[in-house]
């Protein structure tokens, strides 16, 4: 626990930042900026269609909130949809093609059991409503598997204060988070302090630290907390103050009821950030990216004011307006029960008279058409893309232009979360992944004696590399004597590990720096045009053949140990002597390199 004077500091640290960035506030000229905080709640409240004044103060009637938001922010999100299946990996050499099954069916194990596709669905819905997405991954303990696990979560944009001008969150020097958890959850945080002093509240909301005032009280007592990862001074953690160094590290504080305490305070060990995020539109100049409401907002508020004016207008030119007689007895109460009774009681034909009131003009429909239109530039969510039905007179050619330009501009959109999930990929889970993998897992994961014999070849790699490059750096000549033995020596080391040396096969290389390549999207290969082309080689150099087939098995995802099973019709199969089985936990240990 740090003594007063730094408890302080850190805390001032923190409140300092997030006042800064409370407002998040964009000046793209000296006269003009953005408020992003107060412009993601309007592009929210347009998504879900609600006026700050919900009747109209001439008629006193309800106003009409026309969809657009929501129809083009729904489009948008089905036309860039991405699943499970679309991460893929490949190896960045041939000898890392059986290191490549090994990576790709542990990820796939880990997506699979953390219902990976549906937090990705509502990822890609939130980036289309707010432009801008952040994810948090933490390592945390799971009682039940007995070990770390890695865990993300969507962070809401209205609880994650940076600047506004940021290149990116592992780019800026800091960032803060809110987080709002029970009471509970508070006291059993390990290794943080201060946690008695606190007795949590009945009055916050998870969402927005604004509406805490507005939100209802609970049963359950919650903390607010604010997290801030960045750089910190060295003094922080060893308690010098002349340690005035900058290093990553972690804060975390509470504030309840206006009252601030330090409760952690570590260095960074990782040395980046536990956030990835991504961008729907970039806008140059700010951190926050530009979503589907930010970019019709205007035309929103255009088509809801032509659209109110219009029902309005047949609304009383229906019901009709009359010139009453001053002082003839006439009374408003009277001509609102016109549709019950049909008669005003006068005593002269002349004292009312019912003016002429035309319908809405056609103008009003063909400025509804060109809202749309716009609308539809702006999104790229053309008619033809969403699936409603084209007018007869669109012609052929406009039908193609229109779906090539929008399959490029969500093509574009796509690249975008793909090089998101990439980075997520390499920085956050692989990390925590490696570090967590049991021999057991491995074995689930593979199987079979060809991929394990492959790992081992991979691990005896690797320590001929060390020590040769050991005995180089001597200044001694290798020589085939001293390989051989050098070699003897790795597959001695290997045995003695036994099963757990392909965890500490995981731990020791960093497999997506220099082996295995996680792409997405065809951004980076096309995996149709690699495979063609390698079948292509395949007709002109069948010597080739099983080189070729290594390589393209493991673009299109499969693992290469299925070419060495014997193919044979499965009529053939029945009645026939199986092979002898070989003991699973054998195989790890005996597996011949």
């Amino acid at each position: 626990m740090p003594n007063k004077t730094i408890e302080e500091q850190a805390i001032h640290l923190v409140k300092t930042e997030k006042h800064s960035w409370e407002d998040a506030t964009v000046f793209i000229t000296e006269k003009i900026a953005f408020q992003m905080r107060n412009l993601i709640r309007q592009c929210r409240k347009n998504y879900w269609g609600i006026f700050d004044q919900q009747t109209d103060p001439t008629t006193g009637r309800k106003k009409i909130w026309v969809p657009m938001t929501e129809v083009l922010t729904e489009a948008v999100v089905k036309n860039i949809d991405l699943d499970t299946k679309d991460i893929n990996f490949r190896a960045k050499k041939a000898s890392a093609i059986g290191l490549t099954a090994l990576v790709r069916n542990v990820i796939k194990n880990y997506l699979d059991n953390t219902y990976f596709g549906e937090d990705l669905d509502m990822t890609l819905r939130q980036l289309a409503m707010d432009g801008t997405v952040v994810w948090k991954t933490t390592e945390e303990y799971n009682e039940e598997p007995g070990k770390k696990i890695a865990k993300r979560r969507i962070v809401d944009l209205l609880n994650f204060y940076i600047d506004p001008t940021a290149e990116s969150i592992n780019a800026t020097g800091s960032v803060t988070e809110r987080a709002v958890i029970s009471i509970d959850e508070f006291k059993s945080m390990k290794d943080w302090f201060n946690k008695d002093e606190i007795e949590g509240t009945t009055e916050v909301s998870k969402n927005d630290e604004y509406l805490t005032n507005t939100n209802p009280r609970t049963e359950i007592k919650y903390v607010e907390i604010f997290e801030r990862w960045g750089k910190i001074p060295k003094s922080f953690i060893t308690g010098n103050e002349k340690d005035v160094d900058l290093i990553e590290g972690q804060i975390a504080c509470s504030s309840v009821n206006g009252s601030w305490k330090l409760h952690y305070v570590a260095k960074n060990t990782k040395g980046v950030k536990p956030y990835e995020e991504a961008w729907m539109t970039r806008v140059p100049g700010r951190w926050y990216g530009k979503g589907v409401p930010e970019k019709i907002m205007m035309l929103q508020l255009w088509i809801n004011t032509i659209v109110n004016i219009r029902i309005n207008r047949s609304y009383v030119s229906q019901l009709g307006i009359f010139k009453i007689k001053k002082n003839a007895g006439i009374t408003p109460q009277m001509l609102s029960r016109l549709p019950a009774n049909g008669a005003v009681p006068v005593n002269d034909m002349n004292d009312i008279e019912q003016m002429v009131m035309t319908e809405a003009s056609q103008a009003s429909y063909k400025d509804e058409d060109v809202i749309n239109s716009w609308a539809e530039r702006l999104t790229s969510a053309f008619e033809v893309v969403t699936g409603e039905s084209m007018p007869s007179s669109t012609t052929a050619t406009a039908i193609a232009t229109q779906t090539r330009t929008a399959q490029s501009a969500f093509a574009l959109i796509k690249e975008g979360v793909g090089s998101f999930l990439q980075r997520w990929v390499k920085r956050q889970l692989m990390p925590i992944v490696q570090k967590s993998i049991t021999k057991e897992e491995v074995y689930r994961v593979t199987g079979e004696i060809e991929e394990v014999r492959e790992l081992d070849n991979i691990i005896v790699d690797k320590a001929l590399y060390e020590q040769i490059s050991a005995i180089m750096a001597s200044g001694e000549m290798v020589d085939e004597t001293q390989i051989e033995r050098v070699r003897q020596d790795a597959l001695a080391q290997l045995g003695s590990q036994g099963k757990d040396r392909f965890v500490t096969l995981m731990n020791d290389i960093n497999l997506t720096d220099y082996d295995v390549q996680v792409y997405i999207t065809n951004e980076e290969i096309d995996k149709g045009v690699l495979t063609q082309n390698l079948i292509s080689i395949l007709q002109l150099a069948p010597e080739y053949k099983d080189v070729v087939l290594r390589q393209a098995f493991d673009i299109m995802g499969l693992d290469s140990y299925q070419l060495k099973k014997p193919m044979m019709n499965p009529m053939m199969q029945q009645g026939m002597p199986q092979p002898p089985t070989q003991n699973p936990q054998e195989v790890f240990t005996n597996a011949n390199v």
